[in-house]
């Protein structure tokens, strides 16, 4: 499938190689970003967090394999509270970790189970504006609420293809007016609720065409509430409006600019420029708010 531009999508810049150096990357995936606009990225593969600044010079970064404070095993979505709190989806560990923006550790919750506070497989991430952690539990279907000291308010969901239901939830975003925006990965549709887990509305269907969808991963929303999804299996973003009617999409699978292998985590800056983890291509790559790219 071609890709499909705005006349107005500029590509502004990339940064990253496999490896494990400061600046490479092994499969990145969650990304974030603080209130000076700092790039914050998890690695699968390599068990940390680096940090960036928004051209993509590296600042600094932490983690290694394990499952102690501050270790990490398959590191995935990333989210900043308003203190410049940095929460991270610590997966196969099954459990959430919480460092300031220096990587020195805080506090944790989680292990694995099916009860409240429990986890298999966390993966999204998002923090609504009176600092309530919202967390996508991939293996249990289910979305789960916190405060932020780990203590559990709210949970829903349940394995299924109905309003309500998931197929392996990914992608987590709160909207201007507190809606919980999430990617239902196999069930390849948004579904969105209010902050209590009530169903409001949801849209998509598997396919390549406009509103259609090959495993919906990412997801971020920006300042005018308009929704970008990034597809693992379409290798390209698309963006709605917050009442899910298509705007407009980008990319195709490749590896020149503004061509993806596997896109997975997404970030929206102050300026409006969208970052898009390359996870397959070992790279971050950043692209205006229409998603064209435009060499530096």
């Amino acid at each position: 499938m071609s890709a499909v531009y705005s006349p107005h999508v500029k590509f502004l810049r990339k940064w990253g190689v496999r490896g494990a150096g400061d600046g490479e990357f092994y499969w990145p995936l969650g990304m974030a970003i603080d209130g000076v606009g700092n790039i914050y990225v998890s690695e699968c593969n390599n068990h940390r967090i680096q940090v960036f600044d928004p051209l993509g010079g590296f600042l600094c970064k932490w983690g290694s394999g394990g499952n102690g404070d501050g270790e990490f095993k398959t590191p995935q979505e990333l989210a900043v509270d308003c203190d410049g709190n940095v929460y991270v989806t610590d997966r196969d560990n099954n459990r959430i970790q919480v460092f300031d923006t220096l990587g020195r550790f805080l506090r944790e919750w989680g292990a694995i189970g099916t009860g409240d506070g429990e986890f298999r497989w966390p993966q999204g991430l998002a923090i609504d504006n009176e600092g309530n952690v919202y967390v996508s539990d991939r293996g249990n279907d289910k979305i789960q609420v916190f405060d932020q000291q780990g203590r559990f308010l709210r949970k829903w969901g349940t394995e299924g293809s109905g309003d309500g239901e998931f197929r392996t939830p990914q992608g987590l975003g709160i909207g201007l007016e507190g809606n919980v925006y999430v990617s239902d990965h196999w069930n390849d549709r948004v579904q969105v609720f209010d902050q209590e887990g009530r169903f409001l509305f949801g849209w998509g269907t598997r396919g390549g065409g406009e509103a259609e969808f090959s495993q919906p991963q990412g997801l971020a929303i920006d300042r005018e509430a308009n929704v970008y999804v990034s597809e693992y299996g379409n290798n390209r973003v698309q963006v709605f409006d917050p009442q899910g009617r298509f705007l407009r999409r980008w990319g195709s699978e490749g590896s020149g600019d503004g061509e993806f292998s596997q896109p997975q985590g997404l970030a929206i800056g102050d300026e409006g420029n969208v970052y898009v983890s390359d996870q397959g291509n070992d790279r971050i790559q950043v692209f205006d708010s229409g998603g064209k790219f435009l060499r530096k």
